[in-house]
């Protein structure tokens, strides 16, 4: 009995001794599983930060988003609390921060740029005209303060209320006795090549021309034709300069750069630079490079010299706003004078008929004595009564004299 007592004493003691064992062995098991490299502390550990992380991102995601409508508010609203109509903004001296849609008082949408105003002159409705004024759409203070106006594309509502105007963008021709405007070009076509009078067309490809006499003379032409055509189709319209061009700011014709305000002086012997004084004396090819240069680092607008089509269109806009036959209108001056001070105001726009004739993008591909007339300017001049508005006059490339300025247009 002694024998078989102690027979399962040790048995017992042996299997207490395996259990032990697998119990450690099992105790190691588990605390790998719950702390090892792939335990499910590690595990619980990697879901968390794996959940941190998502959050964030989603956080982040929808501040973006956020930001994102915020701006897109801001640039159809303006900026906060912007005005909805032009009357509002012009009231309240509002300086719009984006590219902005507000109402004239006919209901006629008007897009305005960043960085303008409407001006403290300007009409109430489209057909009586609309000004901005830069107010800081320019980091230069000469430029600051330039006025422009809307002309419109498509239909607008008159002031009546009851009848429309439409405006199509294209160049054109007008009826010498009526001003009856003829549409050679429509815009969709810019990329035709399409003569006018027998020599004059817009050519789509931009250059700076070449300064010459002879036959290799080339004029400049538009900056991005098809940019100014896609934004007029974009936002229904475009700007033309208020006034003709006077000096701004600069060293050189590299840097130069206009405004379009009235003048308080004017040069009838040679180019002389003085701010706010009348721009002539200058080429076609020098009046491009400034044009372009006027607004080269503002993130609302495009500037460059007029081209056929917005000087075109421009006339069509006027003659639809009540000045019947204006393509026909001669200069109300007979001698040289500052702008704005003529009496030659349409639509709020000065002297398109009178003072200076005006350069130009559109090339002329006449010739006279085997020399090149590349360069077109436009307008009526206090120098010939038989120069008006629609007219067309052709010259060399080199050509600078005290009858002939520039205008700027706007694009957005």
């Amino acid at each position: 009995m002694r024998k078989i007592l102690k027979r399962e004493k040790g048995i017992t003691l042996v299997a207490l001794s395996v259990t032990i064992i697998i119990m450690i062995i099992l105790a190691g098991i588990t605390v790998r599983g719950l702390f090892g490299e792939n335990g499910l502390v590690e595990q619980a550990k990697r879901a968390r930060d794996d959940t941190k992380e998502s959050a964030q991102k989603d956080k982040e995601s929808r501040n973006k988003l956020e930001q994102e409508y915020d701006e897109m508010l801001e640039e159809n609203s303006g900026g906060s609390n912007a005005p909805s109509t032009v009357t509002d903004a012009k009231n309240n001296s509002y300086v719009f921060t984006t590219k902005t849609p507000i109402k004239d008082g006919k209901n006629n949408t008007v897009m305005i740029p960043g960085g303008f105003k409407i001006a403290s002159d300007s009409g109430d409705t489209v057909q009586q005209g609309i000004v901005i004024e830069d107010v800081n759409a320019s980091n230069d203070a000469n430029v600051q303060g330039s006025q422009y106006v809307w002309i419109p594309v498509g239909t607008f509502i008159k002031d009546d209320g009851s009848t429309s105007g439409q405006i199509k963008l294209g160049r054109y021709t007008f009826d010498e006795s009526t001003g009856t405007p003829t549409l050679k070009q429509d815009a969709g076509n810019y990329t035709q090549n399409v003569v006018i009078e027998s020599s004059s067309t817009e050519l789509t490809a931009y250059r700076e021309g070449v300064a010459s006499s002879g036959t290799d003379g080339r004029n400049a032409t538009a900056k991005d034709l098809k940019g100014f055509i896609d934004s007029v189709n974009s936002n229904g319209g475009y700007y033309i300069g208020r006034y003709e061009a006077s000096y701004a700011s600069g060293s050189s014709v590299e840097n130069y750069k206009a405004a379009s305000k009235v003048s308080d002086g004017y040069s009838i012997s040679s180019m002389s630079y003085n701010p706010r004084t009348l721009w002539n004396f200058i080429t076609q090819i020098d009046a491009s490079k400034v044009a372009i240069n006027t607004y080269a680092g503002s993130s609302s607008v495009k500037s460059d010299l007029i081209n056929s089509y917005a000087w075109d269109t421009a006339i069509v806009y006027i003659q639809e706003a009540g000045n019947s036959n204006y393509a026909n209108q001669t200069s109300k001056n007979t001698d040289l004078a500052n702008t704005g001070k003529n009496g030659d105001e349409v639509c709020k726009i000065n002297d398109m008929a009178s003072n200076v004739t005006e350069w130009t993008t559109e090339y002329s591909s006449y010739t006279v004595s085997n020399n090149a007339r590349p360069c077109t300017d436009r307008g009526g001049s206090y120098i010939d009564s038989s120069y008006c508005t629609a007219f067309r006059y052709k010259l060399f490339a080199t050509h600078s004299f005290y009858y002939i300025g520039f205008r700027l247009s706007l694009y957005l």
